[in-house]
């Protein structure tokens, strides 16, 4: 009978052992996935920032290229600037409003730190290189075709 009550008590001790690891592993787990929580919902806040940085920044952008023909001195006065938004932003024609020699420029109002991209990059580059030509576009005859449908 003593043998059986030691078998019983061992027993008894090994599943109290492994109930102890089960529940330490358990512990272990709900910390991680807090820990974790804690973690993504730091990085929401932090994208959520962000967005708002980049948002608040591009408004900034958009204000600045709507306020700076009236404060750039590239042309003498705002009707001297033709906009173009893309790849960039302004042709002036400086003095086209009066009799003096035009000079055309190239106008990129950029706000902050941003920069000039690719495409930017490469019409620059074309205006300094003096890759620019004057083509003019005649159209000799053109023919419409109407059609009333009823």
């Amino acid at each position: 009978m003593a043998k059986i009550e030691m078998e019983s008590i061992l027993i008894l001790i090994v599943a109290i052992g492994i109930i102890i690891l089960l529940i330490r592993e358990l512990i272990r787990k709900v910390s991680e996935i807090n820990r974790l929580k804690l973690e993504h919902e730091g990085q929401i806040k932090a994208a959520r920032k962000d967005s708002n940085d980049r948002q608040r920044s591009t408004i900034k952008g958009q204000i600045s290229e709507t306020l700076a023909p009236w404060s750039m001195d590239a042309v003498n006065s705002v009707k001297e600037l033709n906009f173009l938004g893309n790849p960039i932003d302004f042709i002036g024609f400086k003095g086209l409003d009066s009799d003096d020699e035009v000079e055309i420029k190239f106008i990129e109002v950029k706000s902050g730190k941003s920069k000039l991209n690719k495409n930017q990059r490469r019409v620059r580059d074309a205006v300094k290189a003096k890759r620019i030509e004057w083509v003019e576009v005649r159209i000799n005859e053109i023919q419409i075709e109407e059609k009333t449908i009823s």
